[in-house]
């Protein structure tokens, strides 16, 4: 593991690895965990990727990593899982922070990442998205598109309680940015043709 957390909790790191490894070892080598990343100047992508997986803890415990993203948004929430605590502002604030660029003002709270960065017209590998949605926003990295270009593959947490990529309808999305010195002329955006689910409503 690249940042071992050194505790074996139910849904931790820690346990997920093992399980994973336990599947290789039980006959399905062909499980892969990971996304493949394509040629990218969107360093930050790394941090992103390496979370899928990460997901809330029903009840009143919490999965401790989900409580560090809430750190780097210095949001005073305790519960991942609790209604009014919404972590996908969080997520993307740990990232930016991991790789020393600073988040937003209240980065918790999704919307306010339209104030992040240089806007861009168009999305890019890594730009960040910002949606309305009933009850408030959300926020989430762009990792690829449709075929037809109707639809956007995002990686972001609090997506059916867990970091994973979903698919929306690209008109969705109200805003994308990216860092005020990325170079975006440069970016692309891939076809996505990996592992994904269907936005469900929280998001």
């Amino acid at each position: 593991m690249v940042r071992p957390d050194g505790k074996i909790d139910a849904n931790g790191r820690t346990y997920r690895k093992m399980n994973e490894k336990l599947l290789i070892v039980d006959g399905f080598p062909n499980v892969n965990t990971s996304l493949k990343m394509p040629v990218t100047n969107a360093f930050w992508m790394k941090t992103a990727v390496n979370e899928v997986g990460e997901s809330e803890v029903a009840g009143t415990k919490a999965n401790p990593q989900i409580l560090e993203y809430f750190k780097a948004s210095k949001f005073w929430g305790s519960d991942d899982s609790g209604g009014q605590n919404a972590w996908c502002g969080s997520f993307v604030a740990w990232v930016m922070k991991q790789n020393n660029i600073e988040p937003v003002k209240n980065a918790f709270r999704a919307k306010s990442w339209i104030d992040f960065g240089k806007p861009i017209t168009q999305p890019v590998y890594g730009a960040i998205g910002i949606k309305s949605r009933q009850g408030g926003g959300h926020v989430a990295f762009v990792v690829g598109q449709s075929v037809d270009g109707n639809y956007l593959f995002m990686l972001g947490g609090n997506q059916s309680n867990s970091v994973k990529v979903s698919k929306y309808k690209k008109e969705v999305w109200d805003a994308f940015v990216v860092p005020s010195n990325f170079d975006s002329s440069s970016a692309s955006l891939p076809v996505y043709t990996q592992k994904s689910s269907i936005a469900g409503s929280e998001a």
